[in-house]
C-alpha cells in the first residue's frame, strides 16, 4: 500500500478514537442527567417489572460500554498493525465478530430504554436491531477473507 493510504487509516484511527472519547463522555453525562435524584421529574419506578427493567438497563450499559472498548481495542490493533506493515492484523478478526454481537445488545437495550419510565413494559424487536448487526457480521467476514489474502499474499515468494 502507499503512503496515502496509510496515513488516510492513521487519521481514520485517530477520529475514531475521538469519537470514542466522546461517545464514553456523553454516556456518563446522559447517566448522570437521567438517574440524578433533582434533574428528572419523572424517575424510573424499579418497582414494577424490575426484572425487564434491569434487562434493558443492562442490556444498554454493557452493549455500549462493550462497543466502545471494542472499538478503542480495533482502533489499537490496527495502529500496532501499521508500525508493523500490517493492513489486517488478526487480533481484530474475532474482535469484529464480537462487535456484531455487541452491537444488537447495544441496540436492544437502546430501541426499548424509553420503557424504562413506563409501567406497562412491552419489549420491541425491529428491523433495525438486526440491519446494522448484519452489516458488521457481512464485513467481519470480508475482513477475515483481507486478511487471509494477504497473510497468502505474503508468503507467496
Amino acid at each position: 500500500m502507499n503512503q496515502k493510504t496509510w496515513k488516510g487509516i492513521r487519521i481514520c484511527s485517530y477520529v475514531a478514537l475521538a469519537f470514542c472519547l466522546v461517545w464514553a463522555v456523553s454516556m456518563v453525562v446522559f447517566f448522570i442527567s437521567v438517574f440524578s435524584s433533582n434533574a428528572s421529574s419523572h424517575p424510573v419506578d424499579w418497582s414494577q417489572n424490575t426484572f425487564v427493567k434491569v434487562f434493558i438497563f443492562f442490556c444498554y450499559v454493557a452493549g455500549t460500554i462493550a462497543l466502545i472498548g471494542m472499538c478503542v481495542k480495533v482502533v489499537f490493533n490496527t495502529l500496532k498493525g501499521l508500525r508493523e506493515n500490517i493492513a489486517f492484523p488478526r487480533s481484530n478478526e474475532k474482535l469484529m465478530f464480537w462487535i456484531a454481537l455487541a452491537d444488537f445488545v447495544y441496540l436492544f437495550g437502546r430501541a426499548d430504554f424509553s420503557l424504562l419510565w413506563k409501567d406497562d413494559v412491552v419489549l420491541q424487536l425491529t428491523h433495525t436491531n438486526f440491519l446494522s448487526p448484519f452489516f458488521l457480521l457481512f464485513f467481519a467476514f470480508m475482513y477475515k477473507v483481507a486478511a487471509d489474502a494477504v497473510e497468502e499474499n505474503n508468503l507467496t515468494v
